[in-house]
């Protein structure tokens, strides 16, 4: 904290007027970070012309995202992953921020017939968030695995999803 304040040219004491503490702080940043992408996000998912290639492109692009944001990046790593879940999971923060993102999309493919009428919407998206934590801090960063990503996604997340 006292970093954060020195680098805003603020004291402490001013800081912690407006964050309790650092895990408010990075709660904070992460939501304000997650909504400045929600835009370009959301209309890459609507370039996409069925609820599968939305479905499929659209965690594979999350998991890249993820991959290579500094603040994502640090939070999944091996030594932060206590902060991670207590941040992303623990605060519901993940599950909110894949609701913002999700939830319209998923809703309508749901009503157009797309994705079976029996899905719970909410559950999906707060399974989408976990599933997207799962592929940030545990797959590499290479093309490989971001086909296998895709892969896993096509063959597993879709069939579950889609009428039959």
């Amino acid at each position: 904290m006292e970093d954060v304040a020195r680098a805003a040219g603020i004291s402490r004491a001013t800081l912690y007027r407006y964050f309790a503490d650092r895990e408010s702080l990075l709660t904070a940043l992460v939501r304000r970070r997650a909504r400045q992408n929600m835009k370009t996000a959301h209309a890459y998912l609507k370039r996409r012309r069925t609820i599968e290639t939305r479905i499929v492109d659209g965690i594979v692009r999350n998991v890249r995202r993820g991959k290579h944001d500094p603040l994502m990046h640090l939070l999944v790593s091996p030594e932060q992953m206590a902060l991670a879940t207590k941040l992303l999971e623990g605060t519901g923060l993940a599950n909110e921020l894949t609701r913002e993102l999700w939830e319209p999309v998923l809703r309508e493919a749901q009503e157009a017939g797309e994705i079976a009428p029996e899905v719970d919407v909410v559950e999906l998206c707060e399974w989408i968030a976990h599933l997207e934590i799962m592929f940030i801090s545990q797959v590499e960063d290479t093309p490989e695995a971001f086909t296998w990503v895709r892969r896993m996604v096509e063959r597993f997340v879709v069939p579950a999803l889609t009428p039959r």
